[in-house]
């Protein structure tokens, strides 16, 4: 009996390994895009002698140009209308390279390995 209860505990601690590394890989990829866009961003500004940051709305209109646009009348049917001033007066004007390297470091935090138990002492 003892030898299921370890396999099975074997197994949720493969599944949470893994949902860790998945969490990590995205979050890895999340940060270096927004490392890429920032990058971009620098450029053009470097061109054009000012800076301006790419905004997450302008990005996703390139990344998804047949989904976005249904995204704004989904959004109007069914969300209140305080949520809709959110999304779109203050998450879609952010920068691009901001919202993924937050996100990206969410993320990474997120995934972390847990700390080992035997590394803390006990408070006496």
């Amino acid at each position: 009996m003892a030898g299921s209860r370890r396999i099975a505990s074997g197994y949720l601690e493969d599944d949470l390994a893994r949902m860790r590394a998945l969490l990590r890989f995205i979050g890895f990829i999340l940060l270096t895009g927004g490392f890429v866009a920032f990058v971009i961003d620098g450029a053009r500004g470097i061109a054009n002698s000012q800076f301006v940051p790419t905004s997450l709305a302008t990005t996703l209109e390139a990344a998804l140009p047949a989904l976005f646009p249904q995204f704004l009348p989904w959004m109007s049917a069914h969300l209140p209308e305080a949520a809709q001033r959110l999304v779109t007066g203050s998450l879609l004007t952010l920068p691009t390279a901001a919202v993924g390297a937050i996100l990206g470091i969410l993320l990474l935090w997120l995934g972390r390995r847990p700390a080992d138990p035997f590394l803390f002492k006990p408070l006496r």
